[in-house]
């Protein structure tokens, strides 16, 4: 109470005092001529706290954002709304009025304003956008105008065109959004020719935007923005009714204008499918597409090879030859009459499959005849991979150099040799039993071409042992083995068969009628070929034997007096009986009923 007393005390003794003994602080420079004690109560109502009516009273700029919540001072809420918060006063001319924050005005914080800074706006200086000539609020304007001096970021538009000059000269709009954003000029990521009247197809998609909106020179001065250079692409009119509108017509018209027919976006130099409305352009040329020749690319014929341009006329077509390899090698070389042409045996619908009939192998030096015409033809043209050895490198350089495989045919149709002799094709199935030298009957001695089952061959006429009885009946592999042969398949054993009996008959006397123990039995001085048991040459008498069988001895059976030898067995299982070295005498096999009272008794 005191210190109040005597502060009204010294305020009635001095009413002349100077204003500044009771100011906190000098006024910054904008405020400047609010200096002085007659001017307080213009900010401080009463000489009380500053009031946010008394700001407002001469920031009128801003009272309407504030009531519409628009701009950084719009969209404050609460004690924010106080001016003294970012405002400060009272600490000198130099002091700076606005407080941005710790990062001062490039750290302030734009997306507060209710306009985020995206893109390049974010590295922009302040004062790019906040310049007085970009202002167009008619009131900001009015206020600029009255105080000069003023500096606000008030104002300033957000339309593109506000700021940047329309480098397409109003060709597309004013939406610059449409297509661009804050990120750059270039690229424009919102642009899709798609959804012109031309959308960009194959390589159209890939050309620079040049080549089809040239570049145009503005004639025209601009006041105020100024553009960034002196020409502008040309959107509009562009012609694009045909191909010729941008391109030259390489056919020079030959073709007709409808370049479509043949050519896609895709590559011009590529052409639509085979047997579509695309290929008939080639049937006006000296050589028509036809078969598997309407599948293979263009470049195939025309090129470019490495080294070589495409070529599309003066390419010779006369014979297959003029762009094929000889894919058999040069095997067919040999002089004809028809010029030994491919199209004798093949098609231009495919070159695997041969027109080649058997009336055309009757003209060849080898006519197929019985079997041999039924036979496949690789069972005699058999694949060699050496046939690729004759192959020229130079026609396999340029196939590689054309960028083509080489398709190489491998089996053999030139043959050397005597194609009049089967060994030339057959191996000797008899591993060489018979004589097949040149001159020789051979194989033709005793097989046909009908068929290699069916033979002329008579055993009676062509061997030195005539089939007879049961020898002609009886199967030929039972005399004619089958054995390892010289080159390891077995073979049939024909030279060199024994024909004796013994050869392949085991003796079932054992030997007991052998004229000599180096002499095999002579079976056949008893036994026939028809039957050697039931039919016999023998009879007990001379030559044979010189014990007749008289009497009841006639009647009697072989066996009653030719008894098995005991424990022996042949190697067929049947029994061994004894033929020689029987007792002749009676006593010998009959018992003595006189009990010798007639021993010594001749008759």
């Amino acid at each position: 109470m005191a210190r109040a007393a005597l502060a009204a005390a010294l305020l009635a003794l001095a009413p002349a005092a100077r204003a500044d003994l009771f100011s906190p602080g000098e006024l910054t420079r904008a405020h400047a001529g609010l200096e002085g004690i007659s001017n307080c109560t213009r900010c401080h109502p009463k000489g009380q706290q500053l009031a946010q009516s008394a700001c407002l009273g001469c920031h009128e700029e801003l009272q309407g954002r504030l009531a519409s919540g628009k701009g950084l001072h719009g969209r404050l809420q609460g004690k924010e709304r106080d001016c003294w918060t970012c405002h400060h006063e009272h600490q000198g001319r130099g002091f700076a009025l606005v407080d941005w924050g710790p990062g001062g005005e490039r750290g302030f914080d734009h997306a507060r304003t209710g306009v985020p800074l995206r893109g390049k706006h974010a590295a922009v200086a302040c004062g790019k956008c906040h310049e007085r000539r970009l202002v167009q609020e008619p009131a900001i304007r009015a206020l600029l105008d009255k105080h000069p001096a003023r500096r606000t970021f008030l104002g300033a538009p957000t339309a593109c065109a506000a700021c940047h000059f329309d480098e397409h000269r109003g060709q597309v709009g004013t939406d610059c959004q449409k297509c661009h954003d804050e990120r750059g000029f270039k690229p424009a990521p919102g642009f899709d020719h798609a959804k012109t009247p031309y959308p960009l197809l194959g390589k159209h998609a890939r050309v620079a935007c040049e080549k089809c909106h040239p570049r145009t020179v503005d004639q025209v001065e601009h006041v105020g923005l100024q553009p960034k250079l002196p020409s502008y692409l040309r959107f509009k009119p562009v012609q694009h009714g045909s191909c010729a509108d941008c391109h030259k017509d390489p056919h020079q018209g030959r073709f007709g204008e409808s370049c479509a027919r043949c050519h896609t976006e895709a590559d011009w130099k590529t052409v639509r499918a085979a047997g579509g409305e695309s290929r008939a352009f080639h049937d006006r040329t000296r050589y028509r597409l036809e078969g598997a020749h309407a599948l293979v690319k263009c470049q195939a014929c025309h090129g470019p090879f490495p080294g070589t341009p495409a070529q599309f006329r003066g390419l010779p077509f006369g014979a297959c030859t003029d762009c094929h390899a000889d894919a058999h090698a040069g095997q067919m070389r040999r002089a004809r009459a028809d010029g030994n042409h491919c199209d004798r045996c093949h098609t231009v619908a495919t070159f695997e499959v041969s027109g080649f009939s058997l009336e055309d192998h009757q003209h060849t030096r080898y006519p197929l005849e019985g079997a041999h015409r039924a036979v496949a033809c690789p069972a005699c043209h058999r694949s060699d991979p050496r046939v690729a050895d004759r192959f020229p490198a130079a026609a396999r350089a340029e196939l590689h150099r054309r960028g083509r495989p080489v398709r190489l045919s491998l089996a053999v149709y030139a043959f050397s040799g005597d194609l009049s002799r089967c060994d030339t094709c057959h191996l000797d199935p008899h591993g060489g039993q018979f004589d097949v030298r040149a001159g020789a009957k051979g194989c033709a001695g005793c097989h046909e071409t009908s068929s290699f089952a069916r033979t002329r061959f008579d055993h009676a006429r062509d061997t030195k042992f005539p089939l007879e009885g049961k020898h002609a009946s009886t199967a030929c592999a039972s005399c004619h083995p089958s054995q390892k042969g010289p080159r390891g398949p077995p073979v049939v054993r024909y030279a060199g068969v024994p024909v004796t009996c013994a050869g392949c008959h085991a003796d079932p006397h054992a030997a007991q009628f052998a004229a000599g123990p180096a002499r095999p039995t002579d079976c056949a001085r008893c036994h026939g070929t028809d039957d050697w048991k039931k039919r016999t040459k023998f009879v007990h008498a001379p030559p044979f034997t010189d014990f007749r069988l008289t009497g009841k001895h006639a009647k009697l059976e072989c066996r009653a007096c030719h008894p098995e030898v005991p424990g022996v067995r042949l190697a067929d299982g049947a029994v061994l009986r004894r033929w020689r070295g029987v007792p002749r005498a009676c006593q010998g096999c009959h018992v003595d009923f006189h009990r010798g009272a007639f021993r010594g008794f001749e008759p």
